[in-house]
This record gives C-alpha cells, sequence and structure tokens, in this order.
C-alpha cells in the first residue's frame, strides 16, 4: 500500500497532459470527430518513479485526475495530491488558491535511507498563476506556463517552495498532440534540510556523514510526450519526464552516496471528457 500511494507523485506529470489535451479541445480528435467543448476529465495514470526524491531504485503507482468547470473558464483542477482552483474568467489568464500533500518517506528500498528518522507527510497552501496562449489558427498549437507557491501549513519542515514550469503543444495530425516542457523548483532552507539534510542522529543511525543543506534550486526537469484522441470523449498518453537534483539537493549523502541525481519518471493512462 505504502509504493502505491507514493505512486501518486509518479504520475502528476503525466496526468496534467490530460489538462491541455482537453483545453485545447476546439480542434479535432481522433477519426475526424469535432471536439466542441470539454470542460470535464476525469483520467487515471500508471506509471514508474524513484523510490524517495534522489533514489536510484524504482518504484510503481497510480494516481487519479479531476477537472471540474464550474463556470466559464473557472475550474477545480486536481492531479493526485495536488488542488489548484482557478478564480479568473479569463480566456488566458489563470489565478487562485492551491493547495498540496507532500508525501511521507518512510520505509523505502535504501536500508541507510530506511533506518534515518521518518519524515511525515506535510500538507501545503499557496496560490498559483499561469497563462494558456492558443494560437489563433489552431487552439491545439499551444504555449503553457504556471507558477506555483506552496508552505508549509502543518509545520512538518516549516518552509516554502515555488514551482516555474511551461510547456509547448502541437498537433502532428488531427488524432495526435505532442509536447514538450521544462521546469524548476527552489526551495528555502527548511525544506532543503528536511528532504535532503543528515542530522547527527540520522548519521549515527545511517551510517551517512552528517549534512546540513541549505535553500537553493531542489530541481530542474524536462519532459515529453503525446495524447492520443480516440473520440471526442476517450484520450489516451504516454510521456516521460528527466529530472535533475541540483545544488544542495545534489550534494546530499543522501543523493550521492546512495542514490542519484539524474531522476526519471514514465507514465501512461487515459481519461474519459465531457
Amino acid at each position: 500500500m505504502k509504493k502505491i500511494i507514493l505512486g501518486l507523485f509518479a504520475v502528476v506529470f503525466a496526468l496534467s497532459m490530460f489538462t491541455a489535451a482537453a483545453q485545447a479541445a476546439s480542434g479535432l480528435g481522433g477519426g475526424g470527430i469535432a471536439i466542441d467543448n470539454v470542460p470535464n476529465i476525469v483520467g487515471v495514470a500508471v506509471g514508474m518513479l524513484p523510490d524517495y526524491v534522489g533514489s536510484h531504485n524504482y518504484t510503481f503507482g497510480a494516481a487519479p485526475f479531476v477537472k471540474y468547470s464550474f463556470e466559464g473558464n473557472m475550474y477545480v483542477r486536481l492531479l493526485a495530491t495536488d488542488l489548484q482552483v482557478n478564480l479568473i474568467d479569463h480566456p488566458v489568464l489563470r489565478f487562485g488558491p492551491a493547495f498540496n500533500y507532500r508525501l511521507e518517506r518512510s520505509d523505502v528500498e535504501n536500508s541507510q535511507v530506511s533506518a534515518m528518522k521518518k519524515i511525515d507527510g506535510a500538507f501545503e497552501a499557496g496560490a498559483f498563476v499561469g497563462a494558456e496562449m492558443p494560437s489563433a489558427s489552431n487552439p491545439r498549437q499551444r504555449f503553457i506556463v504556471n507558477f506555483e507557491w506552496l508552505d508549509d501549513v502543518s509545520n512538518k519542515y516549516a518552509g516554502y517552495n515555488f514551482t516555474l514550469s511551461a510547456s509547448y503543444w502541437y498537433p502532428v495530425s488531427m488524432p495526435l498532440d505532442l509536447f514538450v516542457g521544462g521546469g524548476f523548483m527552489y526551495a528555502d532552507k527548511n525544506f532543503m534540510q528536511t528532504y535532503f539534510g543528515v542530522t547527527p542522529s540520522d548519521s549515527f543511525l545511517s551510517r551517512l556523514p552528517v549534512y546540513t543543506a541549505s535553500a537553493g534550486i531542489e530541481n530542474f526537469s524536462l519532459l515529453g510526450g503525446g495524447v492520443y484522441h480516440l473520440s471526442k470523449e476517450w484520450h489516451v498518453l504516454a510521456g516521460l519526464r528527466f529530472q535533475r537534483l541540483l545544488d544542495d539537493a545534489n550534494n546530499s549523502p543522501v543523493v550521492a552516496n546512495v542514490g542519484s541525481a539524474s531522476q526519471f519518471v514514465l507514465g501512461v493512462g487515459a481519461a474519459y471528457s465531457w
């Protein structure tokens, strides 16, 4: 069960494909079926990801995706553990509150990291702002940018982090959209110390050297994949994400000694829209 819960993180990036693909709905779907408006989406994806952030061991998991539009361009969107509520009825701009549950780190495959003090799950709250800029000639061709700020409101790591990401979508045929994207995440000292630091007691238990982490860019990522529209209601996807840990995350003994700074996530899934 723990592996399945951890796997929720595995497919967050893949599930986000559904949003952009469905919001490009004024194009054509598979078999030449016109998709006029699909404000609501339900999906599920399965994926493979590192056992913990910085691990060289991999695990599997599954996660749901839901997006529900309640007025014009305003919506509620759940990506596994991340919830955003867009409160702006605007064709391009997006803004509203954001909430997330950052999963615990415990019972991991690596015996040294598993011996360290358990990191409890953290509830985060903040805000996001974004923009979706479709081409005037074909709305399936679009550029999307998103910024999300999250603060630990449960006092588990007592810090904050923010993420900036962007993606570009291009329809290569009537049923198929491909995309590329990238982004980075910045975290404060408390976040970095919680997830990448090694305290004296952790060092005694794990035999890893004591390490104090400072604020910095935790990672940058590149991703690519595609969505195939089976009909105006049904869609399937596949995607690959590469993530490189940076700064004090990269130098942490949890990563450098017993893990890997290069992280890969593979996801596949399906969605229904209406």
